[in-house]
């Protein structure tokens, strides 16, 4: 394999710096894995010295750190597990740009990967790994793991971390990989990038800081944002989410049971979500378990619970409470169905005992330029909108970026999969589930689900919710539109100087009369239709070109039949700017 020629003392001082950034505080028992892609082979340490003098001694090999620490030396063959890791050091992410060797939608510039990470949480320190960037957020000391659920807690954090960053990656149809558990091993600076070995890349320090953190500050920062934790238990907002599109059929479980540390969150995070958990509403018209499990459903409404999920809820809670286990499952769907209806009645501001969790995600169609102050809709919310694009893909099995609307008088839909963007021309393509499906196919390859009516109207709602909303340009409406095609048509055809003596063909081209463009509905439809794929009938071309002021004429001759025209207005169609043709000399009839 190639290699790039090591600098001697410079290296070792890169290595240096950044092993003992990381690891200079770590205790003496435990240990770090440096792993060697030539060999596959992995290498622990105690001493940090020896790691980093090894390391030197690569002679720019490909070479990766673990980003946990390790309580043994696992062998020469084996990583750290995760569920093994002994302690962070901080907190990471692994940005690709869109390459040969990276050809999703990704970032193309170091500043663009950059502009995706909160200006709050500046990094301590950025690696250039040759074909995108490592970003390290370091702690103020090890966070060192005294149990398992220490371990769980740091793995979450750095899953809802990287969560965000796909967020606000989404935003801008980028790909952003979760790579967050906490085997990860990620590349030295001083060595080398050899993915393509005709063209090695040095991997090398691009910035660094004396920024320090505590995990609290993360934590803190994505609790106030509601960024959820991309791995949730299955009774939670995770992937058991897109059971409530599946037909699985309904079951009354007397056992059925909330796992303990799913009611701890959700007790945590929502004081009315406590309260009816534990029949301590006092803003209920109805405290009887009847009117519990209203609430409980409603919460499971608004949390994007299956059915299944909120059945067994309620079942739960009424064996806490001793409540009598109704019968059948009409009760059970009855209630769903009611709490359905009244959450979505409800809106954002319900002063009823409806919904017992979190109100649903805004419905505002906001664009990023909207001021937010007093008597405006609630601040527009990309997280709330990239959320609902996971929550999507996992109905559908193809992984959405994002969904933006164009506005216009014809708004335009984009959808970006990680293979790139599929237009829809029109709201109506968007929520045909039908256009969807044959579109998804055409891009990625693979068929989604086939789903009910009513099971596709609400996926319908959720793509419209979803959407980003972008202010369109003026070519997107429709006599923006109509400006567009004629602009076009006039600088791509040739103009004709009379009538007289031309073919068939040519007698609907454009000419000019009394300082006017004239020209055939006809001509113009046959030329948009060719060049935009539309089926655009000559009476819609017609309605465009009259929207604009065209005036429709007739144009006479002596030896030619009377032919109908639309004149454009000079002011918007100088004919100085289509090369000055020969007026036509005919009679024209207004």
């Amino acid at each position: 394999m190639a290699t790039i020629p090591v600098r001697g003392g410079l290296v070792t001082r890169e290595i240096r710096i950044f092993l003992g950034s990381l690891f200079g505080a770590k205790p003496d028992e435990l240990y770090v894995l440096v792993w060697t892609l030539t060999d596959k082979n992995s290498r622990w340490f105690r001493n940090l010295d020896e790691a980093i003098a090894f390391v030197g001694g690569l002679n720019g090999w490909d070479a990766y750190v673990g980003v946990g620490l390790s309580p043994s030396d696992f062998g020469p063959n084996h990583r750290c597990p995760s569920d093994e890791a002994a302690g962070i050091v901080s907190v990471w992410a692994d940005f690709d740009f869109k390459s040969d060797a990276h050809q999703k939608s990704l970032p193309a510039t170091i500043e663009d990967a950059r502009s995706l990470i909160p200006s709050s949480f500046p990094p301590s320190i950025i690696v250039a790994t040759g074909n995108g960037i490592h970003v390290w957020w370091l702690f103020k000391e090890p966070w060192v793991f005294e149990n398992d659920d220490e371990r769980k807690k740091a793995a979450a954090l750095i899953r809802r971390f990287h969560t965000l960053l796909a967020y606000n990656s989404s935003e801008h149809g980028w790909t952003f990989d979760r790579l967050s558990d906490l085997a990860r091993v990620l590349r030295i600076p001083g060595t080398t990038n050899g993915k393509d070995p005709s063209n090695p890349k040095r991997v090398e320090i691009y910035s660094s800081c004396d920024r320090r953190y505590n995990p609290s500050d993360f934590k803190e920062y994505l609790d106030a944002l509601s960024i959820p934790d991309a791995d949730a238990d299955e009774h939670g907002s995770g992937n058991e989410w897109a059971d409530r599109f599946t037909d699985k059929p309904l079951v009354i479980s007397p056992e059925a049971a909330i796992a303990d540390n799913v009611l701890a969150r959700w007790m945590e995070e929502d004081l009315r979500f406590r309260d009816t958990w534990n029949h301590l509403r006092k803003d209920l018209s109805d405290y009887s378990q009847s009117g519990y499990d209203m609430a409980l459903a409603c919460f499971g409404v608004a949390s994007c619970l299956s059915e299944q999920q909120i059945v067994d809820l309620i079942v739960h809670n009424r064996r806490l409470h001793g409540a009598k286990r109704p019968k059948g499952l009409d009760y059970y769907r009855r209630t769903i169905s009611k709490a359905a209806q009244n959450t979505v009645a409800s809106g954002l501001a319900s002063e009823t005992p409806v919904a017992a969790g979190p109100p649903p995600i805004p419905q505002f169609e906001v664009t990023h330029s909207t001021p937010v102050g007093a008597g405006n809709p609630p601040a527009y919310d990309p997280n709330a909108k990239a959320k609902l694009c996971d929550q999507i893909s996992r109905v559908f099995g193809v992984r959405i970026l994002r969904l933006v609307k164009v506005t216009g008088k014809e708004p335009v839909y984009f959808m970006d999969v990680e293979e790139g963007r599929i237009e829809f021309q029109n709201v109506g393509s968007l929520i045909s589930q039908k256009s969807v499906t044959l579109a998804l196919a055409a891009k990625v390859g693979r068929l989604i689900p086939k789903f009910k009516t009513k099971q596709w109207e609400q996926l319908s709602q959720l793509l419209l919710d979803a959407c980003l909303i972008e202010e369109g340009t003026d070519e997107l409406g429709f006599e923006g539109a109509a400006r567009t095609y004629i602009s076009q048509s006039l600088l791509e055809n040739s103009f004709i100087s009379s009538l007289e003596g031309e073919t068939v063909h040519n007698q609907r081209k454009p000419m000019i009369r009394d300082g006017k463009i004239m020209i055939s509905a006809t001509d113009l439809q046959m030329y948009i239709n060719k060049t935009t794929m539309q089926t655009l009938s000559v009476k819609a071309v017609a309605s465009m070109v009259a929207g604009i002021g065209g005036k429709a004429v007739r144009v006479r001759g002596s030896s030619f039949k009377e032919q109908s025209r639309w004149a454009l207005a000079a002011e918007e169609f100088d004919p100085k700017d289509y090369g000055n043709p020969q007026e036509v000399c005919a009679n024209v009839d207004e």
